[in-house]
């Protein structure tokens, strides 16, 4: 009778994936040795552990001079999968980046923690979002509002490339975003590793573009 029970438990142990897929229903035998379909948040279901996104690590960053304009880029890896929490990611780097540095334009350009890391390599379908931002756009020639944002729209491939279309995220949408953001922080990632790697430019370096811009 134990042997079957345990055969019984194996057969309705429900993997994390299943758990997701299935939306949070769950298999439950009675009393009676009927099976019934109910629904559950997937939370509730023994075992499982929603992933934590938006940890992210600077790969390359400068700080650089456009006539009077001080001007930084950023290049960081992050593990978000969906455009929005991507771009979620990026913004609240780059608010970071502005409250701790104090340039007049910064732009922070997200690429997946599975692409490549090579500075030349971090262009086109390796930039799944750029993120601009202006404090006070009336100081930047580049922009005439505080935030711009350009996206992929797509999840990046097992070896961290984006295809997909390119959009420009409307105002309304990046001010939700926003909102959202409870704690405007760096990357986690540069805490635990060694020192972003840091270069000052003299007026010279280009932000990497996503293709198709």
């Amino acid at each position: 009778m134990a042997v079957a029970k345990r055969k019984l438990s194996h057969a309705f142990r429900i993997s994390r994936k299943l758990a997701l897929l299935s939306g949070g229903f769950l298999f439950v035998l009675g009393a009676s040795g009927t099976a019934a379909l109910v629904f559950a948040p997937a939370s509730m279901i023994p075992g499982f552990k929603e992933e934590t996104r938006g940890h992210c690590k600077t790969v390359y960053q400068s700080e650089f001079r456009r006539g009077k304009e001080k001007r930084l880029i950023a290049v960081i890896s992050g593990d978000d999968l969906e455009p929005r929490e991507r771009v979620k990611t990026g913004l609240r780097v780059a608010r970071h980046l502005s409250e701790t540095v104090n340039p007049d334009l910064v732009i922070v350009q997200v690429a997946d923690h599975r692409g490549p890391t090579a500075r030349a390599q971090l262009r086109g379908a390796a930039i799944g979002a750029e993120i601009v931002y202006a404090p006070v756009p009336t100081k930047s020639l580049a922009v005439t509002q505080p935030w711009e944002v350009r996206f992929v729209n797509a999840v990046p491939t097992s070896s961290g490339y984006y295809f997909g279309d390119r959009l420009d995220m409307p105002q309304s949408d990046i001010e939700a975003i926003i909102h959202e953001i409870d704690h405007v922080a760096g990357c986690d990632g540069d805490l635990v590793d060694e020192e972003a790697k840091t270069v000052a430019a003299s007026g010279h370096g280009e932000p990497a573009k996503p293709a198709g811009h």
